[in-house]
C-alpha cells in the first residue's frame, strides 16, 4: 500500500525539479547594464534566466559590460551577436570550467569582431570551448587559447561534424621551458572549413598547435606556424605546429611554416602522423633567419607512420642569410622504420639568392618512398647555394620525375639499399651525386634529356657510383659524365650526346634485345653489346674506347645519304669485337646507287665478324649489301641483283624430318 505513495513521492520531487531548473535556465539576452560579466548570474540577463542548455539561445546586443565570463560549466545552442552590439565582447571559458555550444554555433551580425578566450592560471586549470554535433564558429570571431607556465593549455574543440567556419585560431606559445601553449583540436569529423590559424612559438617544448584527429578535415583552412627564437639562458624556442593523426586530412588547406627568428630555434613546422594525408594542400616552408637546434632552424613539413603526401604542393624556400637553414619537407626518421609517401605530390625546392647561402630542400629517410611525386631543385643565385633532393637509408625512389637546374642537385650517397635508388626519371641541368650507388632511371616511362654531370661523391662521399636504365623512355645524357662505375641499358633508349667514363652494357642478360644504346658522343669505356646499338642521332658518329657485339644482338646504321654526315659512324678506339646482326637503315627516302659504299665502322683492330644483315636485299630486290672488312675499317656497299637468303623455316623442316628418318632406320637394326 505504500509503493503507489513512494511513486508519487517521486514523481513530485523530479517535477519540482524541473521547474526549479526551468526557472535558471532559459534563452535569453545579455542586459545593457549588467552589473557584472558573469554569465551565470541569471541578473545579468533578460529575462532573468541563465542561457544554459541544449536549446537555449544566448543574445548579445548592446551593452556597457562587454566582458563576459563563464564560472560553471555551461551549454548553450547558439549564441548570436545582432546589428546592436557595436562595442566588442571579450567571452572567457575561466580556468576549470567548460563552454560547449552545441546547436547552431555562433552567429554574428554585429559587423564587429568578437572574442573568446580560453584561460588558464598557475595551478594548471584550463578554460575550454567545445563544439559539438554542427554547431559553427560563425564570422569575425577571434578565439585566443593561452598558454600557461604549466603543462596545461587553453583549448577551444571541435566534434561531430562542427566546424570553425569562418573564425580565427590563436593558439599563444608556452611561456616557460616545459609549459604547454594554446591549442585548437578537431575530432571526429569536424572540419576547419574556412577559419584562419596562427600557431605562436613558445618556450622550449611549450609550442602551441592545431591538431587533427580521427577523419577530421582542414577543410579550406589557412595555417600560419611561427618559427622560434632564443632565449635567456640557452633554452630554445620550439615553433609553432599543426599535426594531423588517424585519419585526418590537410584537404585544400594553405600552410606557411616560418623559420626560427633567432639562432637555437625551431622553424614553425605541419607534421603528419598515423596514416593521415596532406590531400591537395600548399605547404610553404621558408627559410630561418639562423641556425637552429638539430638543424631544424627553416619551416618544414614532416612526413611519419604511414602518412602520404597525396596531392599536395611543397615549398620549400631557401635561407636568406648566410649560416642560415633553408624550409625542408623531410619523409621518415632515421631508425623508426617509418614508411611514409610522397604520393603524387610537387616539391620545388628553391636555391638562394644570397652568397653562402643554403637552398630548400626534400629529404626521404628510413623506408619512405618518393613514389609517383614530381621533385624540383631549383638552382640559386648571386653564390647561393641550390635546391636540394637527398634519399638516404633505405628509402625508395618509385616512379618520381627529378628535376634538377643549376646548381640544384639531386644527392644519393647516404643510400644504403642493396641494389641502389630507383626513380622515374631525371631531368636538367643541375648535378646528381650518387655517392657509391647505382641509380636506376626510367621507371615512370618518360623521355627526359639530362645535360648535367652524373658524379660520384656528394655529402657522404663514395665512388664506384653506377648508372641502369630501364623502361620505355629515352634518358639522354648531353653532360659530361664522371661516375666511374658500369652503364647498364636494361630497357627503353639511353642517348649519350655528351660523354660517360664507364665501360657499357647493353641489354647484359639477352632478355630485351630492344635495349638500345643510341649516340652523338663518346663513350670512354669499353661498350657490350647484346641488344642494339644505333650510332648517332639518325644519323651521327658514336666514339666508343672498344666494341663486343654479342650473336642475337644488332648494330643499326641509319643512312641517309652517301656523303660524310649522312650515314652513322661507329668510331672504335681500340678493338672491334664482331657478332650478331647488321641493320642498315635508309632514312628519308634515299636508296642508293649501285656502287654507293658506306665506311661506318673504324677500329684499331678486328676479330670476327657479322652473323648476318637485316635486309640484305632492297630497292624491290634489285640491289644487295655487301660487307668489306679492311685492316682498320669495315665498308658496307651497295651492290647489284638480288642474293638468295636462306629459308630457315624450311631449312629447319628438312631437319626435323631427317632426324626422323635417322631415328626409323636405328629402330630396324637387330639389337647386339
Amino acid at each position: 500500500m505504500n509503493r503507489p505513495t513512494h511513486i508519487t513521492g517521486v514523481i513530485g520531487v523530479l517535477i519540482l525539479m524541473l521547474c526549479i531548473h526551468a526557472s535558471f535556465a532559459g534563452s535569453a539576452t545579455w542586459k545593457r547594464n549588467a552589473r557584472s560579466g558573469d554569465w551565470n548570474t541569471k541578473t545579468n540577463w533578460r529575462p532573468a534566466t541563465l542561457p544554459d542548455g541544449s536549446s537555449d539561445a544566448a543574445t548579445f546586443g548592446l551593452s556597457n559590460t562587454t566582458n563576459v565570463s563563464i564560472s560553471a560549466n555551461t551549454e548553450i545552442n547558439g549564441i548570436t551577436f545582432t546589428a546592436a552590439a557595436t562595442n566588442r565582447y571579450t567571452i572567457t571559458a575561466d580556468p576549470g570550467f567548460t563552454l560547449t555550444i552545441s546547436g547552431v554555433g555562433i552567429t554574428n551580425n554585429s559587423g564587429t569582431t568578437q572574442n573568446f578566450v580560453t584561460a588558464v592560471d598557475g595551478a594548471g586549470n584550463l578554460g575550454r570551448i567545445f563544439f559539438t554535433n554542427s554547431a559553427t564558429a560563425g564570422s569575425s570571431i577571434i578565439f585566443t587559447n593561452n598558454s600557461s607556465a604549466s603543462e596545461r593549455e587553453g583549448e577551444t574543440a571541435f566534434f561531430n561534424t562542427s566546424s570553425a567556419a569562418n573564425g580565427t585560431f590563436i593558439n599563444k606559445g608556452g611561456t616557460t621551458f616545459g609549459s604547454q601553449g594554446g591549442i585548437t583540436v578537431f575530432y571526429d569529423s569536424s572540419t576547419a572549413a574556412n577559419a584562419n590559424f596562427i600557431n605562436s612559438a613558445g618556450t622550449g617544448t611549450g609550442t602551441s598547435a592545431t591538431l587533427f584527429f580521427n577523419t577530421s578535415t582542414a577543410g579550406n583552412g589557412f595555417f600560419t606556424n611561427n618559427g622560434g627564437g632564443s632565449v635567456t639562458g640557452g633554452e630554445f624556442k620550439e615553433g609553432g605546429q599543426t599535426i594531423f593523426f588517424n585519419t585526418s586530412t590537410a584537404a585544400n588547406g594553405t600552410f606557411v611554416n616560418n623559420g626560427a627568428t633567432a639562432s637555437g630555434g625551431f622553424g614553425g613546422a605541419t607534421v603528419f602522423d598515423d596514416s593521415s594525408t596532406a590531400g591537395n594542400g600548399m605547404f610553404i616552408n621558408k627559410g630561418g633567419a639562423a641556425s637552429g637546434v638539430a638543424a631544424l632552424g627553416g619551416g618544414a613539413t614532416f612526413f611519419f607512420g604511414t602518412s602520404t603526401a597525396a596531392n599536395g604542393t611543397f615549398i620549400n624556400n631557401a635561407a636568406p642569410a648566410s649560416g642560415a637553414e633553408g624550409g625542408v619537407t623531410e619523409f621518415g626518421l632515421d631508425f623508426l622504420n617509418f614508411s611514409p609517401s610522397a604520393g603524387s605530390g610537387t616539391f620545388i625546392n628553391n636555391g638562394a639568392t644570397v652568397s653562402g647561402a643554403v637552398g630548400g630542400k626534400t629529404v626521404f629517410k628510413d623506408a619512405s618512398t618518393a613514389d609517383a611525386a614530381t621533385l624540383i631543385a631549383n638552382g640559386g643565385t648571386n653564390g647561393g647555394g641550390g635546391g636540394a633532393i637527398f634519399f638516404e637509408g633505405k628509402s625508395t625512389g618509385g616512379t618520381s620525375r627529378v628535376e634538377v637546374f643549376g646548381n640544384g642537385f639531386l644527392d644519393i650517397s647516404g643510400h644504403s639499399g642493396h641494389v641502389g635508388l630507383t626513380i622515374g626519371s631525371i631531368e636538367g641541368d643541375g648535378d646528381a651525386f650518387l655517392g657509391s650507388n647505382n641509380l636506376t632511371v626510367g621507371s615512370n616511362d618518360l623521355s627526359t634529356v639530362f645535360s648535367g654531370v652524373l658524379r660520384d661523391g656528394g655529402q657522404n662521399g663514395g665512388t664506384g657510383s653506377s648508372l641502369t636504365k630501364i623502361g620505355s623512355g629515352t634518358l639522354t645524357l648531353s653532360g659530361t659524365n664522371t661516375y666511374t662505375g658500369a652503364t647498364i641499358i636494361k630497357g627503353g633508349v639511353l642517348q649519350v650526346d655528351g660523354s660517360i667514363t664507364s665501360n657499357t652494357f647493353v641489354d647484359p642478360s639477352g632478355s630485351n634485345h630492344s635495349a638500345t644504346l643510341t649516340s652523338t658522343g663518346t663513350i670512354h669505356g669499353s661498350v657490350t653489346n647484346n641488344g642494339t646499338v644505333s650510332p648517332g642521332d639518325a644519323p651521327g658518329t658514336l666514339t666508343v674506347n672498344s666494341y663486343t657485339q654479342m650473336s642475337g644482338s644488332t648494330l643499326l646504321i641509319d643512312i641517309a645519304g652517301p656523303n660524310a654526315g649522312q650515314f652513322s659512324v661507329l668510331d672504335v678506339l681500340g678493338t672491334a669485337n664482331l657478332n650478331g646482326r647488321l641493320d642498315p637503315v635508309l632514312q628519308n627516302g634515299f636508296v642508293p646507287l649501285v656502287g654507293e659504299s658506306f665506311t661506318f665502322m673504324d677500329y684499331e683492330s678486328v676479330l670476327g665478324a657479322f652473323a648476318s644483315i637485316k635486309n640484305l636485299n632492297f630497292n624491290n630486290n634489285t640491289e644487295h649489301w655487301a660487307i668489306t672488312y679492311q685492316p682498320t675499317f669495315v665498308v658496307l656497299t651497295a651492290e647489284a641483283g638480288r642474293v638468295n637468303v636462306p629459308d630457315h623455316s624450311s631449312t629447319l623442316l628438312l631437319l626435323t624430318l631427317s632426324l626422323l628418318g635417322l631415328v626409323g632406320v636405328q629402330a630396324k637394326l637387330p639389337r647386339s
